[in-house]
């Protein structure tokens, strides 16, 4: 009896990726069916540095990539648990095996989906591209008569090609490169769990606030751990010898408190400590 060509041809692809995601990353995958969670690799990048004369790997961001042997649309809709809980980035991987090629594609737009529409009902499709993505076109939805989301269709963004045949320089610009979209993933999703919602779009800072029934409820709370945090800050420069405290900048910040206090609006006992911590160290050293 002759075996199935198919799963064999899979079984080579999934190799292949091992090898070329090996290239810029130490690789871990479920080594049995029942082992599968959604996705065929767990990968985390690792930096190159020189260390007593010898070559060291150090680890770095993690992520989560699916391998495909095709780039076509897939349906996901299988994946709306698993991709709502993982909280590492989740990425593409569309494999070229006649010219030894992984293309990798972002889920980047993942946890803004979520955070934007909600959970799909009914279907989620992930779609790798080659277009520019933005916020503005990152997804189609359907909902409902309840404005509940029904459908989604995502576009995964193309990110770049790893080949057998890049050379050692070629394999560390794109390390980094993933690298750096990682770590910006990872603030998204941090943004989602921690529920701050201010998602980070680009590496040149550009970010998408996104109010709504989730942040409304804990934009308040988050401003003012924000304002402590400002004043945990300010008392820190004050106290070192190397920094010089803007008297005017601190005005600002405690106006502001004020301005709750006089309100009569619930604040944390950390941001009331911490103010009148400072605000009593300011008088004091205007007396001396």
């Amino acid at each position: 009896m002759g075996q199935l060509a198919a799963p064999r041809i899979g079984w080579e692809n999934e190799h292949l990726a091992t090898y070329l995601l090996s290239k810029i990353s130490f690789v871990a995958n479920p080594i049995t069916v029942s082992d599968d969670v959604g996705s065929d690799f767990f990968c985390t990048l690792f930096e190159s540095r020189l260390e007593n004369k010898a070559e060291q790997l150090f680890p770095r961001n993690s992520f989560a990539i699916q391998i495909k042997s095709k780039k076509e649309t897939i349906i996901a809709t299988n994946k709306i648990e698993y991709l709502t809980n993982l909280e590492l980035p989740f990425f593409l991987g569309v494999i070229d095996q006649k010219n030894l090629r992984l293309n990798i594609y972002s889920g980047e737009y993942v946890p803004l989906l979520f955070t934007q529409y909600g959970i799909p009902q009914k279907e989620l499709k992930l779609s790798p591209v080659r277009d520019i993505v933005d916020i503005k076109d990152y997804c189609r939805t359907t909902t409902d008569k309840n404005l509940q989301l029904v459908t989604a269709f995502l576009k995964m963004p193309f990110v770049l090609e790893i080949s057998a045949s890049d050379t050692r320089a070629t394999i560390l610009a794109k390390s980094r490169q993933v690298s750096t979209l990682c770590s910006r993933i990872h603030q998204n999703i941090s943004a989602r769990v921690s529920q701050e919602y201010i998602f980070r779009l680009s590496a040149s800072g550009s970010a998408s606030i996104m109010a709504g029934s989730g942040s409304v409820e804990t934009f308040r709370r988050n401003f003012y751990l924000r304002l402590a945090e400002a004043l945990y800050n300010l008392e820190w420069i004050a106290k070192s010898p190397h920094h010089n405290l803007n008297m005017d900048e601190f005005r600002v910040y405690e106006n502001c408190y004020l301005g709750l206090i006089e309100a009569k609006i619930e604040i944390p006992d950390l941001l009331r400590k911490i103010y009148n911590r400072l605000k009593g160290q300011l008088t004091d050293k205007s007396k001396d």
